[in-house]
């Protein structure tokens, strides 16, 4: 049996729904493509005791959706039953679930808007009609979340008011994905993590891939044949995203560290009109980048990053140097570039691994550390101060900031004594507690001083027995 991970919440949410099912109940899940919305429906259907059906809408003529579906319920369901029309679609199910219980699955829904949109138009009026007083729970998939929130979200959508449970599925947090590869080091898994991400398919592309790390990132992502060589420019054909070029040069611009929008804007030439849409478009729809804001700080001092660490990676390393591939050894010094900068780049992966541990300790302790923060992120001034933790309660202090080397080398005291002086340039009067974060470590001087200071500090062995536990 193929491998399964994680997404217990949500089989278990569906499968409740299903048991208890009394009235119609209409669920819409979303996201993109590769992040496992398929196999938690399959997995799902699996344990549900009830009439069920699973139908896939491929880009097909109507009549040929129409002919499909009659032999889905012939298949699944037991009934001949020849479909005219979709009128003569919903009343079956109208009869089928007027006394027994029934799950329909709908999977890419949002191709019916393509190849047959009245589908979606006598789905609302036969809804309002008989199906929300039927056994029914009916499941729409679609992995073009522009479509599906078109279709079921915005208060113009065909289905708003009538959709029960919204459900998106988005890539594994990296405390789920430590599970899918328990038998590496912490320090592996970081690093697959930084450069893989959190989709599902992508991942289990590396797990089945041999190699060490480099690798499997030249078997996948940089040889021309590569199963994820393209996923950048696939992802923005499915959610039909014409202007591939300004969406590829502010993912250029946000990789190489220009995050705040006048500096998106002076490197991509988009004018500042037009770029808050291209920017809402790559959060909203593709779930690639997210903004955020320094921890105290104000709105307009919000930067952009690309919160999906596997397009952050291609476009860091893939995507400027498309050039070089077509050279005589060009993918080699692509690979070489990947080596000399894997360390440098993980920097940033691990700085939000640590913000993740902290909200997952919430209402817990992290060596005597009381983790109870309405605000956990990082903190920055318009003087390019930056402070990589900081988190912080309205309630109660002190206020904890915190630093994190991701390098070879154990941490001194330097980055202690750093971090006390830039403490100060923070708009906080009251306590504050430090925290070090480090990959390799201390030096004993260092821990000495640390101690002194009541300062909190985790090495890479912290960390894994913490998630372990968490």
């Amino acid at each position: 049996m193929k491998e399964f991970y994680d997404r217990e919440s949500e089989i278990k949410m569906l499968k409740e729904k299903a048991d208890s099912l009394k009235s119609g109940d209409l669920v819409v899940m979303y996201g993109r493509r590769r992040v496992g919305k398929t196999e938690i429906i399959k997995r799902f259907l699996e344990n549900v005791k009830a009439n069920k059906m699973y139908f896939y809408i491929d880009l097909v003529e109507r009549h040929v959706a129409m002919d499909a579906m009659s032999e889905a319920i012939k298949t699944q369901l037991g009934d001949t039953i020849e479909l005219e029309n979709w009128d003569s679609f919903f009343e079956y199910l109208h009869k089928k679930s007027e006394k027994e219980r029934l799950v329909v699955v709908i999977d890419e829904f949002q191709r019916f808007l393509e190849i047959s949109p009245e589908f979606i138009t006598k789905l609302q009026r036969h809804w309002d009609e008989n199906l929300k007083h039927d056994k029914i729970m009916m499941l729409a998939v679609g992995s073009s979340v522009g479509m599906m929130l078109k279709i079921a979200k915005s208060y113009a959508a065909p289905l708003y008011g009538r959709v029960d449970s919204r459900i998106k599925i988005s890539p594994f947090r990296y405390v789920d994905f430590r599970k899918m590869f328990s038998q590496m080091t912490e320090e592996e898994r970081i690093r697959y993590y930084a450069v893989f991400g959190g989709t599902p398919y992508y991942l289990a592309r590396a797990k089945d891939t041999e190699g060490d790390i480099y690798n499997r990132i030249h078997k996948l992502v940089l040889a021309r044949d590569g199963k994820l060589r393209d996923e950048a420019e696939i992802l923005m054909e499915a959610e039909n995203l014409r202007t591939h070029a300004k969406y590829n040069s502010i993912l250029q611009a946000i990789s190489m560290g220009k995050e705040t929008t006048k500096e998106i804007e002076d490197y991509t030439h988009i004018k500042r009109t037009t770029l808050p849409t291209y920017l809402k478009n790559l959060e909203k729809l593709l779930d690639i980048i997210e903004k955020f804001e320094p921890v105290m700080g104000k709105e307009r001092h919000g930067r952009y990053r690309i919160s999906d660490n596997f397009f952050r990676f291609w476009y860091k390393f893939v995507f400027p140097n498309q050039s070089l591939f077509n050279m005589a050894d060009g993918t080699g010094k692509v690979h070489g570039l990947i080596k000399d900068n894997l360390n440098a780049y993980i920097a940033k992966t691990f700085e939000r691994i640590v913000h993740e541990l902290l909200m997952l300790y919430s209402g817990r302790a992290i060596k005597g550390l009381e983790i109870d923060f309405e605000q956990i992120g990082s903190w920055w001034d318009r003087k390019a101060n930056e402070i990589d933790i900081m988190a912080y309660s309205r309630k109660k202090e002190p206020v904890l900031l915190g630093e994190i080397k991701w390098t070879n080398d154990k941490v001194d005291t330097d980055l202690l004594d750093d971090l006390t002086k830039k403490a100060k340039l923070v708009n906080f009067k009251g306590e504050y507690r430090l925290m070090l974060v480090s990959k390799n470590g201390f030096t004993k001087r260092c821990i000495e001083k640390m101690e002194q200071m009541n300062c909190v500090y985790l090495d890479l062995s912290d960390i894994e027995k913490l998630f372990n536990e968490a």
